[in-house]
C-alpha cells in the first residue's frame, strides 16, 4: 500500500515537472499558492507535536517555551533555519536543565 501511494506520487510530481520543463507557464495565483504549501504543512506538523502527545495533549511546557522561542526567531529573522535552530536549542537546554 505504501509503495503503491509512493509510486502514486512520485508520478503526479514529475507529471508536474515535465509539463513545467517543457515550457508550460503557471498563472500567478497558482504559483503564489504553491509557494504557501510547504511552510503550510510545516506549521500543521510543528502545531500537531506542540499540542498532542501521543493520545492525549502536551502538558510539556518546556515544548511551548521552545515553541514561542521558535516563532520569535521565525517573526525577526525569517529564516527556517535559525527558527529551527533556535526551537531546538532551546528544548534540548530546557530538557537538560528541568
Amino acid at each position: 500500500m505504501f509503495t503503491l501511494a509512493g509510486v502514486g506520487t512520485f508520478l503526479i510530481r514529475m507529471s508536474v515537472i515535465s509539463l513545467v520543463g517543457r515550457g508550460v507557464t503557471v498563472s500567478p495565483p497558482v504559483e503564489a499558492t504553491l509557494r504557501l504549501i510547504a511552510p503550510a504543512v510545516l506549521a500543521a506538523i510543528v502545531a500537531d507535536t506542540l499540542v498532542l502527545d501521543g493520545d492525549g495533549l502536551n502538558t510539556e511546557w518546556t515544548w511551548f517555551v521552545a515553541g514561542a522561542v521558535a516563532a520569535g526567531v521565525s517573526w525577526r529573522w525569517r529564516s527556517a533555519g535559525a527558527t529551527m535552530v533556535a526551537g531546538m536549542a532551546t528544548l534540548w537546554l530546557l530538557l537538560a536543565v528541568f
